[in-house]
């Protein structure tokens, strides 16, 4: 069967896919009067919070330099080791990645097998091709085509549907150690669903520790000693067409 005809069947199908929430760990800010560009909440008197908005945004900082670590506190061979196992190579680097120069908008992540997107197979992925129920009052016929040609129909709708991770680089500034994060963004270049509307969203993230250098004030707004902080960095590593 053409390829046009398996599109005009494509229009007789709506996806329906579910909205997936997700939370991800809790990310340090320092205490010195900055102005950030995602939402924190305050956590009583503990730390703040950020809000539940991926991928995060980047800090607006004020730009003294008495804020940012000395030379002395940049000994990255200390650092690493301090670190320890939690300095992941595929997610974070000392120093700018020679692919940042070439991708600078970062490159798309889609593992794939036999030709369609790896994983588990959607639900309404195995419902293309059944008959059309509208309660029990009213039942359309399901596709008459060959198992072939409904298999081809399957790979392309799952194919169309699926929302690939696009990953690029992102230097976090003097004030993070390691400096550089290959953070994920979900891929929206156009609509994921059949008819257009849904979009790819977030679903799914992991965190990274980094070192954060942290200038606390006591509660009369003194400044206190500075020195680095362990943090949790959110990166989103799944993404799902949703509304």
């Amino acid at each position: 069967m053409a390829l046009s005809r398996i599109s005009v069947l494509l229009l007789l199908l709506v996806v329906k896919l579910g909205a997936a929430t997700h939370a991800f760990l809790d990310l340090l800010k320092e205490s010195d009067p900055v102005t950030d560009a995602i939402t924190f909440h305050r956590r009583g008197t503990s730390r703040p919070a950020p809000s539940d908005k991926l991928p995060v945004l980047g800090l607006i900082e004020l730009p003294s330099t008495h804020l940012d670590p000395p030379e002395s506190e940049l000994n990255h061979r200390k650092l690493r080791k301090a670190l320890g196992k939690d300095f992941d190579p595929e997610y974070m680097a000392i120093g700018r990645p020679i692919i940042f120069v070439f991708q600078p908008n970062g490159t798309v992540s889609i593992k794939k097998r036999k030709g369609r997107p790896k994983g588990r197979r959607p639900d309404y992925v195995q419902e293309i091709g059944k008959p059309i129920r509208y309660g029990s009052q009213m039942r359309l016929p399901g596709l008459n085509i060959n198992r072939r040609t409904k298999r081809k129909l399957k790979k392309y709708m799952w194919n169309y549907t699926h929302c690939p991770v696009v990953y690029a680089w992102k230097d976090l500034g003097i004030r993070f150690w390691p400096q550089w994060i290959k953070e994920g963004h979900c891929y929206n270049g156009r609509s994921c669903s059949i008819p257009p509307g849904m979009s790819c969203r977030p679903t799914g993230s992991e965190t990274r520790t980094f070192f954060r250098w942290h200038c606390p004030v006591n509660k009369k707004g003194q400044s206190m000693k500075c020195k680095w902080i362990r943090i949790q960095y959110p990166i989103i590593t799944e993404c799902s067409c949703s509304c």
